[in-house]
């Protein structure tokens, strides 16, 4: 447990720094190779579950992705994701083999969209100072959310939410993650700069603990398929990359549109 505090502790403290003080380019060169780390890990999870995808391909593809979006933002992203399915369509019947080539397809598609495109929009949210205190708001909503769903679940829950696919995660949980994220959002808005009202705080509050919990859940199924604990080993305490980023999977990419409608396109 003390590894896991030690764990999250430091890298909290990285994670604000890079949102709040790094220089650009700093934070997209961290992004960028974390998804590439988060990549690496899916397709292994992938792998492991009986999918069968061109790796190289997939995270050559991945690339594409991420350098549209640092470089040209959201279209970028769109372009990057459209091109980068060309390499994994072209990967899938590398060597002339047809037989299974759908199924690489599809097992690469999805590395692809979940987590790189995904992802990927976290560059997106450096482009000005309020968009990464917006930033800084989603990760505080979702960190506390995680933190009152495991304690408040591990103490008080007996019911459980999907014993099929994360035994551990209990209704009541589920709840204390919801109001600990509506909590944060309340505070994070009164002590922040940000001009938001105390409504568009309490939903988006409530709807990054919902989103981050399903993100969540959807790493959890995919490696209960590939019949594993962690998607990796690299972080003491907490298994791999794509673990600490799972409830991003869903938040990043939703958050920011949300931003862009109600406040105009900020790339």
């Amino acid at each position: 447990m003390m590894k896991r505090i030690f764990s999250a502790l430091i890298l909290g403290a990285v994670t604000v720094f890079i949102v709040l003080g790094a220089p650009r380019g700093l934070g997209a060169l961290v992004i960028f190779l974390v998804v590439l780390l988060a990549a690496s890990e899916m397709a292994d999870l992938v792998h492991s579950s009986g999918g069968s995808l061109a790796r190289k391909w997939v995270l050559s593809a991945s690339l594409l992705v991420l350098a549209g979006g640092i470089f040209l933002g959201v279209y970028g992203l769109c372009a990057g994701l459209a091109a980068g399915m060309v390499l994994v369509m072209a990967g899938s019947v590398e060597g002339g083999s047809v037989e299974g080539a759908v199924r690489r397809c599809a097992s690469g598609a999805f590395v692809l969209f979940i987590p790189v495109w995904c992802l990927a929009h976290t560059a997106l949210f450096l482009s000005s100072r309020e968009m990464r205190i917006a930033l800084l708001f989603l990760l505080v909503c979702v960190w506390v959310s995680d933190s009152a769903a495991f304690y408040a679940g591990s103490v008080f829950g007996r019911r459980k939410l999907a014993p099929a696919i994360s035994p551990n995660k209990t209704v009541l949980g589920s709840a204390a993650g919801i109001l600990g994220a509506v909590g944060a959002a309340v505070v994070f808005r009164w002590v922040s700069p940000l001009d938001w009202s105390l409504s568009f705080a309490v939903l988006s509050g409530f709807l990054l603990s919902v989103l981050g919990q399903a993100g969540d859940l959807a790493e959890s199924l995919v490696k209960r398929d590939a019949g594993v604990k962690d998607s990796g080993t690299i972080i003491p305490g907490h298994g791999g990359v794509l673990d600490r980023v799972d409830a991003l999977l869903f938040t990043v990419p939703l958050f920011f549109y949300i931003l862009s409608w109600f406040q105009g396109s900020p790339v």
